[in-house]
């Protein structure tokens, strides 16, 4: 060998000597480092649990505690209390609300004493909805609608009707002068064979079986209500064809000699007058319906009202089928 090539033989040595030392120097600084920084690991965790342990204790007295606390709110066994009050307490509590209801409930039945004297217990006081009559038609039904060969479809009107003359009185008809210090007033009889066909008497289907059904009218109790004239009632069919009708008593007359009605109290036997309406149907009103509107009129009575267009009247409808 020259020298040249010795001197790169040992230059080369020399480059490949430090790296030993250098991966030495740092396996030695590792080292150091994680010696350094496992105990603050370990220091953290540790406290990290003893953390969350002593929360855990604190929650769970605190809940011992709220159920002490509430119990001894339900029950105390040291000073006897109920729900924070003692018996005493409780007695006192109790006795101060009887006495202000039962002043309150004393207070409340005066005021009503007081009000019952002002009272007419035979008339209201105030009448502004009932100063005119209105009008019942019986079978109380909106629509009349019956084939005549099927009894079953006409029996409940029948059934109505008869209804009607049930709690008629069989006294005679007596002056109406009578003594107003009377306990009970005296009562008209309405007599049952004025509505003759329509009056169940001669015939018990009135007029249902023939086609020629009767329905009656009445008036309602008006208390105080004196006609200057004999009222009377008055129907009307509408289109398509007007309907034929026959009145029983024959003018329709509702006879002054029942009113006026003194109330259920003195007058309790009283009978409302009634008028019956046959209606005559012919070949050609065989199954059309008909709209009949029935009107009292009379003097002093009114039956005309934009706002209530039922005042005075009533109206229903009529079919019959065969």
């Amino acid at each position: 060998m020259n020298q040249q090539q010795t001197k790169a033989l040992n230059k080369k040595q020399k480059n490949q000597q430090p790296k030993p030392a250098r991966a030495k120097t740092q396996t030695k600084t590792q080292a150091k480092i994680q010696t350094r920084v496992q105990p603050g690991i370990q220091t953290g965790v540790q406290a990290g649990v003893q953390a969350g342990v002593q929360a855990h204790q604190n929650h769970i007295q605190e809940k011992s505690k709220e159920a002490e606390t509430f119990c001894s709110f339900i029950y105390n066994p040291r000073t006897g209390a109920v729900l924070g009050r003692t018996r005493s307490s409780w007695g006192r509590i109790l006795l101060f609300y009887l006495v202000f209801y039962s002043l309150l409930s004393a207070m409340f039945c005066f005021t009503l004493w007081m009000v019952l004297l002002t009272l007419d217990p035979d008339s209201p006081k105030y009448s502004d909805l009932l100063q005119n009559p209105g009008l019942v038609v019986r079978p109380q039904v909106l629509e009349i609608s019956f084939n005549r060969s099927e009894p079953s479809q006409y029996s409940a009107y029948v059934e109505q009707l008869l209804c009607c003359f049930l709690q008629m009185s069989n006294d005679l008809c007596l002056d109406q002068d009578q003594d107003p210090c009377a306990v009970q007033r005296k009562v008209c009889q309405f007599r049952r064979s004025s509505l003759r066909s329509c009056s169940g008497l001669t015939d018990p289907h009135f007029g249902f079986k023939d086609g020629r059904p009767c329905v009656i009218i009445s008036m309602n109790r008006v208390v105080g209500l004196k006609p200057s004239g004999d009222p009377f009632i008055n129907c009307t069919s509408k289109v398509p064809t007007p309907l034929k009708m026959q009145y029983f008593p024959p003018d329709a007359r509702l006879d002054r000699m029942f009113f006026p009605y003194y109330g259920k109290r003195i007058h309790s036997q009283y009978v409302q007058p009634l008028v019956a309406v046959k209606l005559l149907p012919s070949r050609r009103d065989v199954g059309v319906s008909h709209s009949i509107t029935c009107r009292v009129e009379g003097s002093g009575i009114k039956n005309q009202n934009f706002r209530d267009r039922n005042q005075g009247r009533v109206s229903f409808k009529v079919q019959i089928t065969q």
